[in-house]
């Protein structure tokens, strides 16, 4: 049996999976960059099928550790529509591969209307209705971006800061937690105003909250039972084009 390989390139990760000759989707791994090289290409790969929004440096890791692939690469890019999905952008090419692929994995799913949340370097909000409309979206700081930006600026306030994190709802008592506090509850206060904007703004009572990224643990209990945690959403969409093997509007590398 053959496999088509599935590569989610995130900033900080890399995630994967196998698709079979049927279009049954087995997630992988997991990884970070720097454990790629390490990790044996699976057997029977019969192609690629690349998203990637990840720096040179890792795109190159990526590249070097498929080398001895010899099987097509195909790197999906955004589009305008497809699969039921358009999007909300003038220039569809400036809309991420990754929130357009989690659009794509959730309407392909169900087509309701759905706000994404994906919570990792950068903290994204999109919202999506019933009909594959993308509406627009949101884009701010990840919690540990947030911290590391003031860390950066003012090391001796905060040298013990470290590899800490803050927790939603409690107030700081010396500095770093403070600023630790501070960070995660700017980004509970972000998901709260997007439920907010979805049910004034919107009048969106039946939808769905799709989250993932590293940071949702650090969501308070009354807004993670808000939603799903989907961490494979990308690959889901990712998985729509494999599925179809649409190559029109990609780059083959």
């Amino acid at each position: 049996m053959t496999y088509k390989l599935l590569l989610d390139a995130g900033n900080t990760r890399i995630k994967m999976a196998l698709m079979d000759a049927s279009g049954y989707l087995e997630p992988w791994l997991n990884l970070t960059y720097s454990e790629l090289a390490q990790q044996p290409l699976p057997d029977a790969v019969e192609s690629v099928w690349l998203a990637c929004v990840s720096g040179k440096g890792s795109q190159q890791a990526v590249m070097d550790w498929l080398r001895e692939c010899d099987v097509p690469i195909i790197e999906i890019i955004s589009e305008s529509h497809a699969f039921g999905v358009t999007t909300a952008y003038d220039d569809a090419t400036r809309l991420g591969i990754d929130r357009w692929l989690a659009l794509v994995g959730a309407f392909d799913e169900q087509p309701k209307a759905t706000v994404i949340i994906d919570a990792g370097t950068a903290i994204t909000v999109d919202w999506l209705d019933e009909n594959g409309q993308h509406l627009g979206g949101w884009i701010a700081p990840g919690v540990n971006l947030m911290r590391e930006s003031v860390v950066t600026r003012t090391p001796k306030v905060f040298i013990d800061a470290g590899e800490q994190w803050g927790k939603a709802h409690q107030l700081g008592q010396n500095t770093t937690d403070c600023l630790l506090n501070g960070c995660v509850n700017s980004f509970v206060g972000l998901v709260r105003q997007a439920i907010a904007v979805s049910e004034t703004e919107l009048d969106w009572f039946d939808y769905r909250i799709l989250y993932s990224g590293g940071s949702i643990p650090l969501l308070p209990a009354d807004l993670k039972r808000r939603g799903e945690v989907r961490s494979e959403l990308v690959l889901q969409g990712l998985a729509c084009y494999a599925r179809e093997g649409r190559t029109q509007l990609k780059n083959a590398i």
